[in-house]
């Protein structure tokens, strides 16, 4: 596990938790995913995602989206202070500016030594929505966003995805409320690359181990549901 440099298309630089299996060589190459982060930036529980997929066979990069914040941000969600960081940095985040960094990262990985090519994205919360708008991006190859806050307001841009692309939704997400949701299943549901599953009494970062709504249950059924369309669709 270590650090990678990343370079934006203005020249400047930020980093990147990677994760890799451990038997990848350039003899034995792995596809490669992008761990997009939440509100908290790159913390602890998104280094963990990343090592989880290494795993399973992925090399994992969480790029760090804050850098224009401050490199390094890692706040927790189980902090009233931090937690209002937080949404203060949702707030100033401008979704083109991230999304050009994701396609940086996107193609440090494709290019990376230890690489197939392959390159697909995951993400939870603000990494969600980020996840949906880059399964619009050239290059992918896939995209999964868990809980995307935002996605009912981006629907126009499904004209634009061209990738399979997985959408795990909280059915009882504060965030993104049952209006909200029939939104996202009128527009989604029959369109050829998107696949939908919904949690039924899941809350929002039902994923988050430590978090209060973490659901064991319905993280281990999503996370299952994951790996098989990245290994379908990656590998």
């Amino acid at each position: 596990m270590t650090n990678i440099e990343i370079t934006t298309y203005d020249h400047e630089t930020f980093s990147g938790y990677l994760a890799s299996p451990e038997n990848v060589s350039e003899s034995n190459k792995a596809p490669c995913v992008i761990i997009i982060q939440e509100i908290f930036g790159v913390n602890e529980g998104i280094r963990k995602k990343c090592n989880w997929l290494a795993k399973h066979g992925f090399i994992a990069c969480a790029p760090d989206l804050f850098h224009r914040f401050g490199a390094g941000i890692e706040l927790s969600d189980n902090k009233e202070e931090e937690l209002q960081k937080a949404f203060k940095y949702f707030e100033k985040f401008d979704i083109e500016q991230g999304l050009d960094d994701i396609q940086e990262t996107l193609l440090t990985l494709k290019h990376h030594k230890y690489s197939t090519g392959n390159v697909g994205a995951l993400g939870y919360c603000l990494g969600g929505k980020l996840a949906y708008l880059a399964s619009t991006l050239s290059n992918i190859k896939a995209s999964i966003g868990y809980y995307g806050v935002g996605i009912e307001n981006m629907l126009a841009n499904a004209m634009h995805i061209n990738v399979p692309l997985m959408l795990h939704i909280a059915e009882e997400d504060g965030f993104v409320p049952p209006e909200a949701q029939h939104k996202i299943h009128n527009a989604l549901n029959e369109h050829p690359q998107v696949t939908l599953h919904s949690y039924q009494g899941a809350d929002h970062a039902f994923t988050r181990e430590g978090g209060d709504n973490y659901n064991k249950a319905m993280a281990k059924l999503a996370d299952e549901r994951s790996i098989t369309f990245l290994k379908n669709n990656l590998c």
